[in-house]
């Protein structure tokens, strides 16, 4: 099993959550223990593993045992004279009889030759190996999207943290504004300035605790929980990591075949080609004979036990056979060729469908890599964003206490600082989930 798939199924064992925080290891665990979509694909998988153990049946000798036990009765006649050619004959009468029947036989069949059943095995192996590369993908699909939302949730939280500072700093200023004015060295109109800004952070922050909900119970809802009530989550620690992360991706050239080779959907339309290869060949079967060879040994009598009875010596008073069976159909209405034509149109479709599915796969490693790799960068710009902006705020700050600038110029530099600091969040959570979004079009870990 592929690692992301195995690594769900080993974090299914974790145990159930509780109310503390959750890592996102916890919350992958979570998912794979309640995650309906997962559920399915593990059932796609069993049923296809029945079909196989069914045609595997085919070429497996078959034997059946039939046993009966029971009366026979026959209603009496009467005699009969028949003339024939001046010779009359006399039947006699027949009395009612009733009288007891036993019988007991074995009957053995196998396959030799039946290309069509041979061929069914192989497109039922393919299937199967088709439907847990599927599984695969479900699994890494589903540790994609909780990732996502996980980050999206620590986004939010975190958020809402950057614009209640700033809600803080805007109860500085008014605090500031105040004294000023008490002083004299302030107008009355910087202090309702001052309180209406503080008013408009307040407003923003609590629209932004909107969001911060509303990604709570995306995350609960993708981990199976009814309620997202006391969902906290514990950043990881990229969120935090000082400075730009370091190293670039792979190569494009190098994902791209990476993922040809090792991402599920890719090889689960391999498969299924090959699937639709034998059962296309199968097809073509109605043209050949089936070959088989069957034996069979019955005992009937009106006695169940003694020398001729029918659990007596089995060297006496029995039937068998032992036969080499070909069978040939000749024709059959061009049913044959209706099957031909159509398993080979599913062969073209499902050629055209793993064909899509590469260049779906090569599309979304280039685009993941691009994201990422520009992402990157942004990074280191937004750090330096951030430090020049709190260094235009102490400035401000500076200049404000000095009589050379106004609150104008304090607010427009604590609102530049509130934008660095959420620009250089987002750029950061943006980039893990685009780190994991490459990943999961590679078909794993980097």
């Amino acid at each position: 099993m592929r690692p992301i798939a195995a690594a769900l199924l080993l974090a299914a064992a974790a145990p159930s959550w509780a109310a503390a925080p959750i890592t996102l290891d916890d919350a992958l665990a979570e998912a794979a223990r309640t995650s309906v979509d997962l559920r399915l694909s593990r059932a796609d998988v069993a049923i296809a593993g029945a079909d196989r153990t069914t045609s595997i049946s085919g070429v497996l000798p078959r034997l059946d045992l039939s046993v009966s036990a029971g009366r026979a009765f026959q209603g009496a006649t009467s005699a009969r004279a028949v003339t024939i050619g001046g010779v009359t004959f006399v039947s006699p009468a027949v009395p009612e009889t009733n009288v007891a029947q036993y019988s007991a036989g074995l009957q053995l069949r196998q396959t030799v030759f039946d290309w069509e059943t041979y061929t069914g095995i192989q497109a039922s192996g393919w299937s199967v190996r088709g439907n847990e590369r599927l599984y695969e993908e479900t699994a890494l699909t589903l540790s994609f999207e909780v990732t996502r939302r996980f980050y999206e949730l620590v986004r939010e939280t975190r958020s809402l943290a950057v614009l209640e500072k700033t809600a803080v700093r805007s109860q500085e200023l008014v605090d500031r504004a105040d004294a000023l004015f008490t002083a004299g060295k302030a107008p009355k109109s910087d202090t309702y300035t001052a309180r209406v800004n503080l008013q408009n952070d307040r407003i923003a922050a609590e629209q932004q605790r909107i969001r911060v909900e509303q990604a709570r119970s995306a995350l609960a809802q993708i981990l199976g929980r009814t309620t997202a009530e006391d969902l906290d989550v514990v950043p990881p620690a990229a969120v935090d990591a000082p400075g730009v992360p370091t190293g670039e991706p792979p190569p494009l050239d190098a994902l791209v075949a990476r993922a040809r080779e090792r991402r599920p959907t890719v090889v689960a339309q391999r498969a299924f080609v090959e699937a639709a290869k034998a059962s296309a060949s199968g097809a073509r079967a109605g043209y050949l004979p089936a070959v088989a060879v069957q034996g069979a040994y019955n005992r009937n009598g009106q006695n169940l036990g003694g020398t001729d009875g029918v659990v007596g010596d089995p060297t006496r008073a029995y039937d068998a056979s032992a036969l080499v069976v070909l069978s040939w159909n000749l024709f059959e209405g061009r049913a044959t060729s209706a099957r031909i034509a159509r398993a080979e149109g599913t062969l073209e479709r499902a050629r055209a469908t793993a064909y899509r599915a590469e260049t779906d796969v090569a599309k979304e490693v280039a685009d993941a890599r691009a994201q990422a790799v520009s992402l990157r960068r942004q990074i280191a710009l937004a750090s330096d964003t951030l430090q020049i902006a709190r260094q235009a705020l102490d400035l401000a700050a500076q200049r404000l206490e000095a009589g050379l600038a106004n609150q104008l110029e304090l607010r427009d530099a604590n609102l530049k600082l509130t934008q660095a600091e959420l620009t250089l969040l987002q750029t950061r959570i943006d980039h893990a989930v685009a780190i994991a979004d490459l990943a999961r079009a590679a078909g794993g870990a980097l």
